[in-house]
């Protein structure tokens, strides 16, 4: 294979479409892939929130930081590019991922396309962006429960009706951002994918991810039993959207609230089959998207369709609806049982510590005689 027909494959997302589950395959399985001719490479340098599964993430680097340095990002990125050239020497395929890509990658000051760019001029090797596509209103209904659920950040306290006005930093007109993708890569060398569990084999996009970059599934590869990313229901959503306002809330706290929602969401008997749009509402949110992604479906699929169109309303979602009440009771109680154990749990602590302290001769007689095995052996 000649230098120039390697291939760096570019996975960019989009956001919510099961990319750590993709990265953390990738990872786990870079042994696997070396026999193929394929690498997962890892770098040194690691980013903060970032996991280190995301190896694509030098293209952005810090760019969320208040305190951006450009140019060591920018020279981060030319260093692994560098890598990237002599991991070539080894392998035909080099894979990395970021799902940032999609949002950020023309906002970093240019740096993440015009480094691809420059790589490309140099004419070593081929670049394959590979990218996942969610119908709009799906994608940015998780995007609001994600964003939600994470707190600490700005757009943590908007409602729902606010986000589908705004979509901050979210880019929904997929066909725009292909073609500014394609101006740099080719639209020959963009592969676009579905994301639709219906359509993987097994349901498993790992499955389907490996297949798209040219490999086979085999027993081989191990897919790790990811702990379920779990979504909190409409109601829990709403209730941390409020929470997230707290004047005083913190890390920790925000923690807190997290884990009790994510549990309770998994016992709360909201209607799971409300809608966020009514229909009327879904036409005229997807009707801005319609045309592209029709184009989407001809120029890169060779079908007509991107995303079934027709839309499944139930009744539309409100906040004021007649659960949240009782969600909002059991989740008091629920908090403040798990309260009042943990405090048991310290007060049985501190009540054993107490003990030692008042007497420390036994206590230590007691380690003593522990680490002797439980006392003296007789001699015969």
């Amino acid at each position: 294979m000649g230098k120039n027909a390697k291939v760096l494959y570019l996975h960019i997302g989009t956001p919510k479409t099961a990319t750590t589950a993709i990265q953390r395959f990738c990872m786990d399985n870079r042994e696997a892939f070396h026999s193929y001719g394929y690498d997962y490479p890892m770098f040194e340098v690691e980013y903060a929130n970032t996991g280190k599964w995301r190896n694509g993430h030098f293209l952005l680097g810090n760019m969320n930081q208040a305190s951006w340095d450009f140019a060591a990002d920018e020279k981060i990125c030319r260093e692994n590019f560098e890598q990237i050239q002599e991991k070539f020497e080894v392998y035909d395929n080099i894979i990395l991922s970021d799902e940032g890509v999609w949002n950020h990658g023309f906002k970093c000051s240019g740096m993440c396309w015009d480094q691809i760019q420059k790589e490309l001029e140099q004419n070593l090797f081929t670049v394959k962006i590979v990218v996942y596509l969610r119908r709009q209103d799906e994608f940015v209904y998780s995007w609001w429960n994600q964003i939600v659920k994470a707190g600490l950040r700005k757009t943590s306290v908007i409602t729902w009706e606010e986000m589908i006005k705004r979509l901050p930093v979210v880019q929904l007109d997929y066909y725009k951002t292909l073609e500014k993708i394609a101006g740099i890569v080719g639209k020959e060398n963009i592969i676009v994918r579905r994301y639709d569990r219906s359509r993987f084999s097994e349901g498993l996009i790992q499955k389907d991810f490996i297949q798209t970059i040219g490999l086979k599934f085999s027993e081989e590869y191990q897919i790790r039993e990811e702990v379920s990313n779990v979504s909190l229901t409409k109601n829990c959503s709403e209730i941390k959207r409020i929470l997230n306002g707290l004047p005083d809330l913190d890390q920790k706290s925000n923690d807190l609230f997290r884990m009790w929602l994510r549990e309770f969401s998994l016992q709360s008997r909201e209607n799971r089959n409300s809608s966020m749009m009514s229909e009327q509402e879904f036409q005229e949110f997807m009707a801005e998207y319609k045309e592209g992604n029709r184009r989407i479906a001809r120029e890169y699929l060779g079908e007509e369709r991107l995303f079934e169109e027709t839309y499944q309303a139930g009744e539309k979602w409100n906040p004021r609806n007649l659960d949240m009440i009782e969600d909002v009771v059991k989740l008091f109680g629920t908090s403040t049982l798990c309260l009042m154990k943990k405090n048991e749990e310290l007060e049985c602590e501190m009540s054993d510590l107490k003990y030692k302290l008042k007497h420390p001769f036994q206590t230590m007689g007691s380690r003593v005689k522990k680490s002797w095995g439980g006392g003296y052996s007789k001699q015969p």
